[in-house]
């Protein structure tokens, strides 16, 4: 978590408007030459030790870091707890590509899209999985900054106000005395072949089946669709007793 937050730390400084394009090149090139390895094995604990694997989905190959930002202080980092009225507006999101010239490095072209999906597999609760799982958000042809020799393009803000807003957001509103909830962000790479149509429902996705979701609907709609990226928080209703 504490490596985790201080990748944070490095991704706003790089977003602030007043920082110089010095100190923002080499802020990008402090996190691409971060050890993938380190980065990779932080993620799959988290992954793990929270039951987003295999929970929401199976194991899959980190291409980056995604980063969810509702305000300054109300940031997503694998796992930490927000409340519920800080979460009411779609946050800010960035992605970041793995380091450059590694094996699986991911290759983004102009053409690329990208699909970003919120999920709560807590739904109405961890223990009752009746409406599980929700679906929150899902915004498709999101674009990434291409591959190219400069640094600045391992890193994405991206821009939401161009996104298909398919399903439009919906922030969490967890029931009273159901404990703390997953929400869960995923990126994905589209297929350009296919048109993602919508789920029929939020609850469970449309599946009328408790405990699937955007797994189920990515094997339905989502061609071959490539997951890239994941992060997720907690919230819980403050009535707990």
């Amino acid at each position: 978590m504490y490596k985790f937050a201080s990748v944070l730390r490095r991704l706003r400084i790089i977003n602030c408007a007043s920082t110089s394009p010095l100190l923002r090149y080499r802020t990008l090139l402090h996190i691409s030459r971060m050890n993938l390895m380190t980065i990779s094995q932080l993620l799959e604990e988290a992954y793990n030790k929270h039951k987003i694997v295999p929970d929401v989905v199976d194991k899959f190959d980190t291409h980056g870091l995604l980063t969810i930002e509702y305000s300054p202080e109300s940031l997503v980092t694998l796992g930490n707890t927000l409340k519920v009225k800080d979460t009411q507006k779609s946050p800010k999101i960035q992605f970041t590509l793995n380091s450059p010239n590694q094996e699986e490095e991911l290759q983004v072209e102009q053409e690329d899209r990208f699909l970003l999906v919120l999920t709560d597999p807590d739904a109405p609760s961890n223990s009752d999985h009746k409406w599980s799982e929700y679906c929150h958000w899902i915004a498709k042809d999101l674009t990434l900054n291409t591959n190219n020799a400069q640094e600045d393009s391992l890193s994405t803000v991206l821009d939401l106000s161009k996104a298909t807003h398919i399903v439009p957001y919906e922030g969490p509103a967890p029931p009273e005395k159901t404990g703390k909830h997953r929400y869960v962000f995923l990126l994905y790479k589209q297929d350009p072949s296919v048109k993602y149509e919508p789920p029929k429902d939020r609850p469970t996705w449309g599946t009328d089946t408790p405990g699937l979701g955007v797994a189920e609907w990515i094997k339905s709609v989502g061609g071959k669709s490539q997951l890239l990226g994941v992060n997720f928080f907690y919230a819980q209703n403050e009535v707990q007793e």
